[in-house]
């Protein structure tokens, strides 16, 4: 009989644990991870009626120009041709605050964003993050909560490149959507 309880006991343990570890491998940070390559991908197509594919093309150049301020640092394939521009970029994320306030560094996190553009419309895509170790650290291991070594400082990581990531597709669709005025040099 002791040993029916102990079982018993024993098996309801296991089970509990088991859903528990099931129940951590999902993330509540808001990165889509793309179906097919399990990766964290941004992407999408922006709709810019009556502007040609070359149009759209210089306001993506003029974008990355303005934006970065070492363009061709970032830029790694302009391809004029077929109206498209690679680049690499990094920015800064930080760790959660201290018990004083004070965030501090927690690395640079580098990611490739693509722009292509056809008569009326432009694709981007944004992919390829990853954490700049002393070897390549795929942000994506951050995702799951139950592979050992995971910290919980990693979900803030993911909160943090999805923040910069919305204002920059914000930047660039606002950027490259609008026709920027020019300025009438011989009106005097």
């Amino acid at each position: 009989m002791k040993n029916l309880g102990l079982a018993i006991l024993l098996a309801l343990a296991i089970s509990t644990g088991t859903r528990a570890q099931e129940n951590n491998t999902t993330t509540a940070a808001p990165v889509p991870v793309d179906p097919v390559t399990k990766m964290i991908t941004y992407e999408g197509v922006v709709e810019v009626k009556g502007t040609t594919a070359k149009i759209l093309y210089q306001r993506t150049l003029e974008w990355f120009n303005s934006n970065y301020k070492n363009p061709t640092d970032v830029i790694r394939e302009n391809d004029e041709a077929g109206n498209k521009i690679v680049g690499k970029h990094r920015f800064k994320i930080s760790n959660p605050p201290d018990k004083s306030g004070v965030r501090g560094d927690a690395g640079l996190i580098q990611y490739t964003l693509t722009i292509a553009s056809r008569d009326g419309r432009f694709k981007y895509e944004i992919t390829e993050f990853s954490w700049k170790q002393l070897s390549v650290y795929a942000c994506e291991r951050w995702l799951d909560k139950s592979a050992p070594g995971y910290l919980e400082v990693y979900n803030d990581y993911l909160i943090q490149i999805d923040k910069e990531v919305q204002i920059l597709i914000a930047n660039f669709k606002n950027y490259i959507s609008h026709e920027k005025p020019v300025k009438d040099k011989d009106a005097w």
